[in-house]
């Protein structure tokens, strides 16, 4: 059977939407997209879409299941989230109709609205909005969903490479990275910002410290290799528990250096020194360093680093630090500048 065979076009209401969302027979199935995006520009501009009763794009849900006793299917929905989570949102007063992002001079009736400051007649018009649906049948394959899902999104600038790959691997080496972004460390340090974690940064950071793990410092950090390593270990890494064990341990001996001054925080919250740094960490760890030795060192390469204060360092050590900067500054990604910046810190501590 064709694929489009199990694929019918639905109208339905805003309000079937709502309703389905609040009893639980409709559901946001994560595997696809980690969690909501749309920043309130985006969300504003859609309810003004509603209103002027202009068409958006349609929606995919996939039925998953029926209840036996109710009858009632259940379906997982493949595209649209952010759409029908902004419409919840505003539903339930969560924001309100900013003039600033308001596009269309017939929206000044609507300016800084919330839902229930709507006219009536505003109200009915979003509730009876009708969504162009594509309901995709229980008989389709996940896999094909994926595919579905990855075409769909695959020219939409709002998804970025690694939240791609979260619904293109769902498998052990995600898992994993999943699992270490849960650590207290990443927020006792505010190291990602609420968007940034909306939208997986510290996911596909932590993949990178993964990939050195697995690959070595010699290992690429570029979107393709990315996905190279998410599907080498998808289904089998039988390095899992000592990887995770391993970035446990880096992070408790960052997390005493992040706290040996307010500069050290700063500048460690910047992922380019973050990365280098957790590496250094490694290697110290497997040598059998005692870390804490060189705290004093790694709190004076920050301060040169940000001020170029003399505390007494040699001309070799100020050279090497601003080598450091040099390769810090830009082409950060780049995984000749990544080496040099490794080598140059091994330098200084004398590693």
């Amino acid at each position: 059977m064709r694929k489009i065979d199990l694929i019918k076009t639905e109208v339905q209401s805003v309000k079937w939407f709502m309703d389905r969302i609040k009893n639980g027979t409709l559901v946001i199935d994560h595997s696809y997209q980690r969690q909501f995006v749309w920043g309130i520009k985006e969300q504003v501009r859609l309810i003004e879409t509603i209103l002027l009763g202009f068409s958006i794009p349609e929606v995919y849900i996939w039925m998953v299941d029926t209840n036996p006793d109710t009858g009632d299917s259940v379906y997982s929905i493949v595209d649209g989230q952010q759409r029908l989570t902004t419409v919840r949102e505003f539903i339930n007063g969560k924001f309100k109709l900013n003039s600033g992002y308001l596009s269309d001079e017939g929206s000044s009736i609507y300016t800084d609205k919330t839902f229930s400051e709507l006219d009536p007649e505003d109200k009915k018009a979003i509730w009876d909005y009708p969504f162009s649906t594509r309901v995709i049948k229980r008989d389709m394959e996940k896999d094909d969903i994926i595919k579905m899902f990855l075409r769909l999104n695959s020219t939409d600038k709002q998804l970025n490479p690694q939240e791609l790959r979260n619904a293109e691997f769902s498998g052990l080496f995600f898992k994993l990275a999943d699992e270490i972004s849960q650590q207290p460390f990443w927020n006792n340090y505010k190291i990602f910002s609420p968007l940034q974690l909306r939208r997986m940064s510290d996911i596909e950071f932590i993949s990178q410290i993964l990939i050195f793990l697995r690959e070595g410092i010699s290992g690429e950090t570029t979107q393709k290799y990315l996905n190279h390593v998410y599907d080498k270990y998808n289904d089998k890494y039988d390095e899992y528990a000592d990887d995770k064990k391993t970035i446990i341990d880096m992070l408790n001996e960052m997390d005493k250096i992040m706290k040996i001054s307010e500069d050290t925080t700063a500048f460690f919250r910047r992922k380019t020194h973050l990365y280098s740094f957790l590496i250094i960490i490694y290697y110290m760890l497997e040598k059998g360093l005692n870390i804490s030795d060189y705290h004093k060192k790694i709190d004076y390469f920050v301060k040169y680093y940000n001020e170029n204060v003399d505390l007494g360092l040699s001309q070799n050590d100020k050279k090497t630090i601003r080598e450091y900067r040099e390769y810090a500054l830009e082409g950060t990604q780049s995984k000749a500048r990544r080496v040099a910046r490794i080598r140059l810190i091994k330098s200084y501590l004398d590693i």
